[in-house]
């Protein structure tokens, strides 16, 4: 899947690896604790109570990448789909998605605290909020290994749904993560589902209506 330039790749694929390094570098181990603590609930406990956790240029650089690779897989994605206009260039539609993911990830922790206001679930949200940090943080750090092999092996194409089956595999840890959160918390369950819905699953509905008005313009 050849979208980008090599020089385009290179210069993406230097700076994911440079803030990877660097983590890696100032706090070994921490990169396999992300990574853990995606899937075990204790150890991402464990991680935001560290103070490698409260070093903000740890988490600047891992969320970046994130940022990132995500990005570049959104562009893998929509051009499979054939969802990019002919004569686009793919590096402005990776920078433009790059700040969408950033405007979308932050209005979704801004739903979370107002919802968790409403719902006085306030404990919950600041809980739920540093799991999808690591989360995100996670995620950001397989999706790079699997742009890699999307951009230059010769299993693109399995690497391609790989990626889509680990973004959905995220998305349902997600909610999952924060059932379990919630129950921990002895919370309402009513609560519970009305909160579930105005931050998790109402921001998908939406998004899925833009994406089939986008290839649907006329229906």
């Amino acid at each position: 899947m050849d979208f980008f330039t090599q020089n385009q790749l290179f210069v993406i694929y230097v700076i994911n690896l440079s803030f990877i390094a660097y983590v890696r570098y100032t706090n070994f181990g921490f990169i396999k604790k992300i990574l853990i603590a995606a899937v075990n609930y204790n150890t991402a406990q464990q991680i935001q109570k560290s103070e490698i956790n409260k070093k903000s240029i740890t988490n600047i650089f891992l969320s970046l990448n994130f940022y990132i690779s995500a990005g570049v897989f959104s562009v893998y994605l929509l051009s499979n789909r054939n969802l990019i206009p002919p004569g686009i260039n793919h590096f402005i539609i990776f920078i433009s998605i790059f700040f969408v993911i950033f405007f979308i990830i932050y209005l979704n922790a801004g739903i979370n605290f107002l919802s968790a206001s409403v719902f006085k679930l306030k404990e919950i949200a600041v809980d739920f909020h540093r799991n999808n940090k690591t989360s995100y943080q996670a995620m950001g750090i397989i999706l790079f290994i699997i742009n890699i092999l999307i951009s230059f092996s010769s299993i693109s194409n399995s690497a391609f749904f790989t990626g889509i089956i680990i973004i959905i595999f995220f998305y349902f840890l997600r909610i999952l993560r924060y059932i379990k959160i919630n129950l921990s918390k002895q919370m309402n369950s009513f609560y519970l589902f009305l909160y579930l819905c105005a931050v998790e699953i109402l921001p998908i509905l939406y998004i899925f209506k833009f994406l089939t008005i986008y290839c649907n313009p006329t229906s």
